[in-house]
């Protein structure tokens, strides 16, 4: 039977066991967490997601030396024993946690059998709407996930009561920032438009291989920090992409509906990109 472990500290656990006590709650609930992609027991782009982690962690202060390493081999070691207890040995989306206690930093690691296919596409498309309700504050931690965690739970109610599954986010100057679950582009001619860093916006850990796709697929890019809901609605393609799920295609924004072959392209230099990742590390 695949699956039924997690890795916690380099250990193994039961899904079932009871692992934290009530006295425990308060650090995993204070950490933060990320999810990625592994295709045939390697984490893609692990270099990338290593960088991402540490420089989240130092957002909140915390220290993952000997944790974790910008060279990722430390977390592609734990990852490969986790998949392998598993018997995930084709693509599996991997939750990392990582929370302080009174002695030490944790790292919790989970995975589950996902579709495999280094970034497979879905079609048609998602169907999203903005989350206006709360605005996240431009701060120098809101490019990492601890930051902007009320406006988050807030769209995750509302995803959820639409029936959705992620929307746009805004920021408290009314410019779209990032989505529920990562980050997004939108296509307008042959430029690809990005949330800088200024913008308030989480910064996806694949946002470097994303942008370098894009240039690849023969359009500009570009990032800006004063995206507009109109020029969104307006936009000819939207996109969305995170670490675990790579470019998804956006069918239809609110009451717009989008094209998606510009997009497609882009998806599939990462697709690309992806595997040769995979490959030289075999």
């Amino acid at each position: 039977m695949k699956g039924g472990f997690f890795l916690l500290n380099g250990k193994f656990y039961k899904e079932d066991e009871a692992v934290f006590s009530l006295a425990d709650l308060p650090g995993p609930m204070e950490g933060f967490s990320e999810a990625f992609r592994a295709e045939h027991n390697e984490i893609l782009f692990a270099k990338s997601i290593s960088k991402h982690l540490l420089a989240t962690a130092q957002s909140i202060d915390a220290d993952l030396a000997g944790i974790i390493d910008p060279e990722g081999r430390l977390l592609r070691k734990d990852v490969s024993r986790l998949l392998n207890k598993n018997k995930l040995y084709l693509a599996a989306r991997i939750e990392i946690r990582i929370f302080s206690s009174d002695t030490h930093i944790n790292i919790l690691l989970r995975s589950e059998e996902i579709e495999k296919g280094y970034y497979p596409v879905q079609e048609p498309g998602l169907l999203l709407s903005f989350f206006r309700d709360r605005l996240k504050e431009i701060q120098s931690m809101s490019a990492y996930s601890p930051a902007g965690i009320l406006v988050r739970q807030g769209a995750r109610r509302m995803a959820k009561a639409l029936n959705m599954t992620n929307v746009i986010l805004l920021n408290t100057a009314g410019h779209a920032c990032e989505s529920l679950t990562g980050s997004f582009g939108y296509l307008h001619k042959d430029l690809v438009s990005f949330p800088s860093a200024s913008s308030g916006g989480y910064r996806c850990a694949i946002l470097d291989e994303v942008i370098m796709c894009a240039g690849e697929a023969g359009f500009q890019t570009g990032e800006r920090d004063n995206i507009t809901a109109d020029e969104l609605l307006q936009a000819e393609e939207i996109f969305l992409f995170d670490a675990c799920n790579g470019i998804q295609k956006v069918l239809g924004l609110e009451d717009q509906r989008y094209y998606s072959a510009k997009t497609q392209w882009i998806a599939a230099k990462l697709s690309v990109l992806a595997r040769k990742d995979r490959e030289e590390k075999i």
